[in-house]
């Protein structure tokens, strides 16, 4: 990305994460790392974390189905931007239950769920898709790379 270039990440929805996991810092880091990559332009990125029930709604409303889901990304269009010449990449949701769920289920760190799951959003707001297991791998290596210097077990 070039130097007058800049990415605007906003995170919000901490608070329903717990102490440990409230980085909004890394968080902006591992997102930025995958969109330098991705893409030259300019805009915004809006990570916001939900409740169990907020998240099942916009996953029943926006991609009809009915179960729990960890992340939604949402790219906007490219004339959305909200100045001229900048196009904002999109909104990524994060379930701060599933994240919850999910770093026990593996053994880690909810932070470092949250941060996975924050670099699969950014990936899809690429239009990087995880429907077949060739596209799955592809994500979960870039994924993996962006989250690379991160301890991945519990102390």
């Amino acid at each position: 990305m070039g130097k007058n270039r800049k990415v605007t990440l906003r995170v919000s929805g901490l608070y329903l994460l717990p102490p440990s996991a409230r980085r909004a810092g890394r968080i902006r880091s591992v997102c930025r790392r995958i969109l330098h990559r991705g893409t030259g332009a300019a805009g915004e990125v809006n990570i916001v974390f939900l409740d169990r029930a907020r998240m099942r709604t916009l996953n029943r409303r926006y991609l009809d189905r009915s179960h729990d889901t960890d992340v939604i990304a949402f790219a906007y269009t490219e004339d959305a931007g909200p100045r001229p010449g900048e196009r904002p990449f999109g909104d990524i949701f994060i379930s701060a239950y599933q994240a919850r769920v999910q770093a026990a289920a593996l053994g880690h760190d909810v932070l470092v769920e949250v941060l996975t799951l924050a670099a699969h959003g950014a990936l899809h707001l690429l239009g990087y898709d995880d429907a077949t297991p060739r596209g799955r791998d592809r994500m979960f290596r870039m994924q993996t790379a962006a989250l690379r210097p991160l301890p991945r077990r519990r102390k």
